[in-house]
């Protein structure tokens, strides 16, 4: 499931739990495009420490079509990772998104959000 939430004027708090289906960017999708019209661009803390993947391929094709559409209007993105793997896939995504991108472990929320804000 995914949540999201304004923050600040231009910085989004985005908390995935459990493992994503492909009818959870619909609502997202809606929401997150809102707010890039509201503000040209956007900074993004991602909480993925409760993220435990996709449910199928079509979940996985879905999450991976949005970041491609959207990543050119992030600025920063802060990844908040609650297992090694997403350490992994955040340095690999890294090499195809355009946004700055930072991993914070799961005590580290705060400095996320500071790192996002500065």
């Amino acid at each position: 499931m995914l949540t999201v939430q304004s923050i600040t004027r231009n910085l989004v708090e985005i908390t995935i739990t459990g493992t994503l289906k492909p009818e959870d960017f619909k609502e997202f999708g809606k929401k997150t495009q809102a707010l890039i019209n509201e503000h040209d661009s956007i900074r993004v803390m991602i909480d993925a420490s409760g993220f435990e993947g996709w449910d199928n391929f079509d979940a996985a094709e879905q999450h991976f079509d949005f970041v491609k559409r959207h990543h050119k209007k992030v600025e920063r993105l802060g990844i908040v990772a609650g297992h090694t793997w997403q350490h992994w896939l955040a340095a690999l995504a890294q090499v195809f998104v355009h946004p700055h991108v930072k991993v914070f472990d799961q005590n580290q929320i705060e400095e996320a959000k500071k790192w996002l804000k500065a």
